[in-house]
């Protein structure tokens, strides 16, 4: 980013701003919708699903421009990017087996 301008620059911060917020007023009117017409009609996992993409997307943008994980090295942005797919699958590992530990725990009661 060294390389541009500070008008372009700022173009381009500013262009990222706003995907960022029209992503978000998506997903604000998505859950609304959601919540007050859709709620019985469309599954919880297709809705969540929708929610975890846009959240994805918008980490991708945060962390491409503003971390300037997109003009580095790849090894540098394999660095950032590995720990934080572990960070994922941990989360997710964890949401699983307290699920499987909430199941067991009605199973014996």
């Amino acid at each position: 980013m060294s390389t541009l301008s500070p008008d372009a620059a700022r173009q381009r911060v500013w262009k990222v701003c706003r995907i960022l917020g029209y992503v978000t007023i998506f997903e604000v009117a998505a859950a609304l919708i959601y919540f007050y017409f859709f709620k019985e009609d469309v599954p919880k996992l297709l809705v969540s699903s929708l929610f975890i993409i846009l959240s994805a997307l918008k980490a991708y943008f945060i962390m491409s421009e503003f971390m300037h994980l997109k003009y580095e090295l790849k090894a540098m942005t394999l660095t950032i990017l590995t720990p934080f797919l572990f960070l994922v699958w941990g989360v997710i590992a964890f949401l699983w087996e307290g699920e499987y530990w909430l199941s067991l725990k009605e199973l014996w009661r």
